[in-house]
């Protein structure tokens, strides 16, 4: 089970992720809202330069014009971009035209059913989808599960990676792992204790995802 902790803002949240064994981590930047843990793209490209060899750098952002995520990229030095808001989905080839060496993971928000059919135009595009929970003042980071239940199915049917996110802790996180059998798993405010990332809840959160169930994910 490959494991993401996003909201890295500092060289001590890197380092309670690598401690971890965490596969990625996620640097938020170009928000719409605010985020106690945004950071600049410079701030993002010293950290990575701190980041041990197979682990991977995500550039998570809000920001929607082309032109703004290749620069975001460009700058942070992230190898993989996350984007968060609403872009048409062919805007995605222009992105990997632009740097053909980044992973592109396309955030689908789980607010109903409706989400199944968003999650389908953008698998041609997207090298992987992650499904999220928002709220009208938050494009993620909100702490809050959403369905399950539609989070399963969008995985039992999509032909590309799927990762889950919103709301999960180290307390839940086994338990959806077992309902929708994902690619991987992504955490932010649910390792976060006193305002900073915890580094016992953090080891928590990576070693019940790990031991949820052997050989998950729909890998294809």
């Amino acid at each position: 089970m490959r494991v993401k902790f996003c909201g890295t803002a500092s060289l001590a949240d890197m380092r309670c992720a690598i401690d971890a064994g965490c596969d990625a981590v996620g640097f938020i930047m170009g928000v719409t809202h605010k985020s106690s843990d945004f950071v600049t793209p410079a701030e993002a490209a010293r950290m990575i330069r701190r980041l041990p060899p197979f682990i991977e750098p995500v550039a998570v952002t809000h920001l929607q014009e082309t032109k703004d995520l290749i620069e975001l990229v460009k700058e942070s030095r992230c190898t993989t971009l996350q984007v968060q808001n609403t872009v048409e989905p062919t805007e995605l080839d222009t992105v990997r035209d632009a740097l053909p060496y980044v992973t592109i993971v396309k955030a689908v928000h789980v607010t109903d059913a409706s989400a199944a059919a968003a999650a389908k135009r953008y698998e041609p595009y997207a090298d992987a989808l992650l499904l999220d929970t928002r709220t009208r003042e938050k494009l993620g980071g909100t702490g809050i599960p959403h369905d399950w239940n539609i989070s399963a199915t969008i995985v039992a049917n999509s032909p590309i990676p799927v990762i889950l996110a919103g709301g999960l802790t180290p307390e839940n996180v086994g338990a959806a792992i077992q309902k929708v059998r994902p690619y991987g798993v992504d955490v932010h405010t649910g390792v976060r204790k006193d305002g900073v990332r915890n580094p016992e809840r953090t080891l928590a959160f990576a070693r019940e995802a790990r031991n949820a169930l052997p050989n998950a994910g729909n890998e294809r």
